[in-house]
């Protein structure tokens, strides 16, 4: 008896074949008949085999506090840039953590990136706040919040121009594994900051330097781009 993950990946592999365009009929047929063959020996559901396909990357907070509104938005813009998915859970050893999903190496790409650009907006939003003078603490924390989304934004309109989006197959494939791992996930709402006066100068400086960040291909990757390391100074 074969362990279940390696027939899950067996399973996989000859669903894929069976997809692909280059098969023969009669290697379909083959492929299917041996899938369902194994997929009722072992008592495999569809979802399964589906959510078995798709790979994840995990990036810890290392708190356990609940993930603030702007650290969901630099995980979606992560996510975006290499046609993921993600969702956030508590881990005992991790604090509150991002986990990224999506085929091959994107979810690894999607959370390397989320770790450059968080240490690159930390270190940029720490400079901004330390140039607020004269005013109290409530309204320096509000002011580095404002940059910090005009930060993202910048960020996210780079992402818009190259992102092909999470192909038909694996967006099912990602609902499949959310069904299955996660039956009972819940969304996050983002809402914008409300900016007013003088808040305004954080936002706008936010977006100026964000939009330094340097973008480019993934290696290997035609439609898909990467972040680069620049854009905190």
């Amino acid at each position: 008896m074969m362990d279940k993950q390696k027939v899950l990946s067996k399973v996989a592999k000859l669903m894929a074949l069976a997809k692909s365009q280059g098969a023969a009929p009669n290697e379909v047929e083959i492929a299917l008949r041996q899938a369902r063959h194994l997929m009722k020996q072992y008592n495999l559901e569809h979802t399964e085999v589906a959510a078995h396909t798709i790979e994840e990357a995990i990036v810890g907070t290392k708190t356990r506090r609940a993930p603030q509104d702007w650290l969901h938005h630099l995980a979606s813009i992560c996510s975006q840039a290499f046609d993921c998915s993600h969702l956030t859970y508590f881990n005992p050893l991790l604090g509150w953590s991002f986990k990224f999903l999506g085929k091959g190496i994107s979810p690894e790409l999607a959370a390397h990136t989320y770790s450059s650009l968080h240490h690159q907006l930390v270190a940029a939003r720490r400079a901004h706040v330390a140039q607020q003078k004269r005013c109290q603490l409530k309204t320096k924390r509000h002011r580095g919040q404002l940059f910090a989304e005009g930060w993202l934004n910048a960020v996210a309109s780079k992402v818009n121009q190259f992102a092909g989006g999470i192909d038909e197959n694996t967006a099912l494939e990602i609902q499949a594994y959310l069904e299955w791992h996660h039956p009972k996930l819940t969304l996050a709402i983002i809402k914008p900051i409300e900016a007013k006066g003088h808040d305004t100068r954080s936002l706008q400086a936010g977006w100026d330097q964000g939009k330094h960040a340097r973008l480019h291909r993934g290696v290997g990757q035609q439609s898909q781009g990467a972040l680069g390391h620049g854009g905190s100074q």
